[in-house]
């Protein structure tokens, strides 16, 4: 027989002649009387003395003693030279697959809890006759050369569906590996429907891990993605953060679970380049209420890094190998030393307990400055301040001595100044380093200007909270989350045997709402549906409620609620309400808003999925989660926000209008006339009780009747050091507010803006102040905070 080998690259191999080969021309060479049983030593002596990329770019075409008959013959005979080399080397590879593909589970268990096995990943293996076993790579390395990669794909999918009807119990979902390459094929889909039927295995149950083994157009893979979704499957993007999966890819394909590889959780733990990296796809994943998993754990410092950034499942060696048997139930967790645990990042921020305090300018008469002590009787020290800068601070006792002549006289040194983005950290060295001292620091911006005063015990008393109850509180909504809010939901169905009402609520199409109105305005959204949330239903010690992630709350209640789905009506209406106001005006005149792909959204609806426990007792917190899921996908048929109860059918029950919700205007005004006959002053403090009794106010002001300001801002508590203190002798004379209340004489009410100081949405409304013969002579303004003003709603609506 005959070896025709065809080489395509620049740099034809010289040690081909010299085993024996003939140049037919500048790319073809012929190797003559080669005996079928030395075709294989030929082969292997051609691997050795031929580098790899030169064997990359060659065809071969093993002849028999008859020859090819024609071009076609010989075209058909054409294959890849490791193909051939593959094929000597391996004959049983051209069999079919089926009988020697094997199926081995590796356990994904909840590393935030107790060990709990939470799903399995079906892991393809090939045993070759009277060898080793083939791992997964190995496997699928061997039929690429083949060109089989296909066949062995949808070999190890129907065995492993067919093991999981077989061994391991429904509602523990299966992770099955895909191809993309047979991801793409339209014939997919329904083959694998179609088995799953056979072999009676729920859609619920089986999560498509897409693997990482190839690169492949990420608009593409979204649209299968989306219509394996729009067929009840969830999907999981393998090896995040490695190789081909990037984080656009995360966006554009809206996976359900993503999987960490090892080797970067493992490299993070000695670079702050790679943690950085970690802890922003995780904290991706949580904004986009995505699950993430770490894979291939093998130590326990591995283990002790992931539950410190937060991450929930985890599989690998350091908890089972993979085994053709699924290890069930729970798993015991190794002991993990706290030394390698992630330290969350710092998310304090100074100035939310800065006080705005008084100031005086340094050439502020002493008279003034008495008279100002005298209006305010608690007030113990000022700070004063040169061109916004602050100089020194003020002491009431020596400014009231009668020998004291001048302000500059009285001042004394002050004790400590703070930037503005000091670190917790590094306010725990300052109270270490001061720890004697009573006197209030001072807090200063980016530009040097005086931002407000805090005092060292309220620090102390802000730490302790902070260590408390910080590290478990959603950073956009304060409400419980992560590993707190698991054990409590695991602790309360463990006290009740599992009879425990769950509410979990979502915002529907909020990847859609990001996708075309950007994340600020998506976080505005997700704070607002917290404020109304809370507003509801906190306030009892039966009911807890918590933010899971990205756009999903979850509420626990101890008991039952008669009331329940009013409430829930109520919140939908009241959010439908406010989440309005985050829409441009001409998709509320549709009635929806569409995305680049021209599909059409509704204007904020959230889906609300109530689990009783009527069909079936609930075991821990994961399988009340797929309960809801399910009861979820029930109500996604409906347009709208819809409230889904558990039952024996389950009960759908759309969205309820509610009177009284839309003219919220009028009770904002009426709210603002009523603080008028508040007293008001100079003192910062003046309107803390209006605050506490309407906290939708960010900051309250009042302009005389030219538009000048007359005292400093009255500041929320709550936004000290957010909102900049000061403001009295300031015109505001050319500011809409003013004006439309100086033209017409009647309140006004402003559009929704974004305020660079609380970051969120508000808006500003402005009632006229009149004198005894009716005529203006002020304006007292108000900027209201969007997401805080589910209490108005209610009061509305009473």
């Amino acid at each position: 027989m005959e070896l025709l080998l065809k080489y395509e690259g620049h740099y034809p191999p010289t040690a081909w002649e010299r085993l024996g080969a003939v140049r037919l021309g500048n790319k073809l060479w012929r190797f003559d009387g080669v005996e079928h049983q030395g075709l294989a030593m030929l082969l292997a002596e051609l691997e050795r003395v031929t580098d790899s990329k030169t064997l990359a770019e060659t065809l071969a075409v093993p002849l028999g003693d008859g020859r090819a008959s024609s071009s076609v013959d010989l075209l058909d005979a054409a294959m890849p030279f490791g193909t051939l080399l593959t094929r000597q080397r391996f004959p049983w590879a051209l069999e079919p697959l089926d009988r020697r593909v094997e199926i081995h589970f590796q356990p994904i268990i909840e590393i935030g809890g107790q060990g709990q096995v939470y799903a399995h990943e079906a892991l393809c293996r090939l045993s070759p006759p009277g060898g080793e076993t083939l791992s997964g790579s190995d496997a699928f390395s061997l039929a690429a050369k083949l060109g089989r990669q296909d066949d062995l794909d949808l070999a190890a999918q129907y065995k492993a569906l067919a093991l999981k009807a077989e061994r391991i119990p429904a509602g523990m979902p299966l992770f099955l590996n895909v191809m993309p390459s047979t991801l793409l094929y339209e014939d997919w889909l329904p083959q694998l429907l179609n088995w799953m039927r056979e072999l009676g295995v729920d859609r619920r149950d089986l999560v498509i891990e897409v693997v990482e083994s190839e690169r492949i157009d990420a608009v593409q893979l979204a649209e299968r993605c989306d219509a394996l979704r729009a067929q009840g499957l969830r999907i999981a993007l393998d090896d995040m953060g490695a190789g081909f999966n990037g984080l656009a890819t995360l966006a554009m394909v809206r996976a359900e679970f993503i999987k960490i590889d090892r080797s970067l959780v493992h490299e993070a733990q000695g670079s702050r380049v790679r943690s950085v990296l970690l802890e922003a796809i995780v904290s991706m994943a949580e904004r986009l209420g995505v699950t993430v998993i770490a894979e291939g754990l093998e130590r326990p410092e591995d283990l002790a890094f992931c539950q410190g950034l937060g991450i929930r499942y985890a599989q690998g060696f350091l908890f089972a190998m993979p085994e053709p048997m699924p290890r069930l139930g729970r798993l015991s967790l190794p002991e993990t030393d706290d030394a390698w645990r992630t330290q969350p990042q710092d998310r304090f921020r100074l100035t939310d307990v800065v006080d705005p305090g008084i100031t005086f300018e340094l050439n502020t008469p002493i008279e003034v400055v008495r008279e100002q002590f005298r209006q305010i009787p608690h007030l113990p020290w000022a700070v004063v301040v040169d061109d916004a800068n602050p100089v020194a601070i003020v002491q009431r006792g020596r400014a009231m001595t009668s020998g004291t002549r001048s302000l500059a006289a009285a001042c004394q040194p002050l004790r400590r100044t703070l930037p503005h983005n000091t670190t917790l950290a590094g306010l725990a060295r300052s109270l270490y380093v001061d720890r004697g001292d009573s006197e209030p620091w001072t807090v200063i911006g980016p530009d040097g200007h005086y931002l407000g005063i805090i005092e060292p015990m309220t620090l102390v008393a802000h730490i302790l909270t902070r260590q408390e109850y910080g590290a478990n509180l959603h950073p956009l909504s304060q409400l419980p989350t992560g590993p707190a809010l698991r054990q409590a939901i695991e602790a309360r169905l463990g006290e009740r045997r599992g009879a425990l009402g769950l509410v979990y609520i979502d915002l529907d199409h909020f990847k859609a709402f990001n996708d075309r109105y950007g994340f600020i305005r998506g976080d505005a959204m997700i704070r607002t549906l917290a404020e109304i949330l809370r507003h509801v239903f906190i306030g009892r010690p039966d009911r807890l409620l918590g933010h899971i992630g990205g756009d999903d709350f979850v509420l626990i209640l101890d008991g039952e609620e008669p009331n329940l789905l009013e409430q829930l009506q109520r919140v939908t209406a009241q959010f439908h309400a406010l989440a309005s106001h985050l829409y441009d005006a001409a998709d509320l005149d549709r009635g929806y808003f569409a995305t680049e792909d021209d599909a059409h959204h509704p204007i904020a609806s959230i889906s609300v999925a109530c689990v009783n426990g009527s069909t079936g007792a609930l075991r821990d917190s994961v399988a009340a989660a797929e309960r809801a899921a399910y009861l979820k996908k029930l109500g996604k048929a409906e347009w709208g926000s819809v409230v889904v109860v558990e039952g024996s059918p389950p009960t759908v029950h759309s969205h309820a209008s509610i009177r009284g919700l839309d003219d919220w205007e009028e009770n904002a005004l009426a709210t603002l006339q009523h603080l008028l006959g508040m007293p008001r002053s100079r003192d910062p403090h003046a309107m803390d009780a209006a605050f506490k009794a309407y906290p939708f106010f960010e900051m309250l002001f009042e302009l005389d009747a030219h538009g000048v300001q007359r005292y400093p801002n009255w500041i929320n508590p709550n936004m000290y050091g957010r909102i900049r203190a000061g403001g009295a002798g300031a015109s505001r004379a050319q500011q809409p507010y003013y004006k439309a209340v100086c033209d017409t004489g009647r309140p006004f009410v402003s559009s929704i803006y974004l305020s660079t100081a609380s970051e969120d949405f508000c808006l500003t409304i402005a009632v006229p102040i009149t004198d005894e013969a009716g005529a203006l002579s002020g304006v007292l303004v108000g900027d209201l905070n969007l997401s805080s003003m589910a209490g108005l709603l209610d009061r509305r609506a009473e």
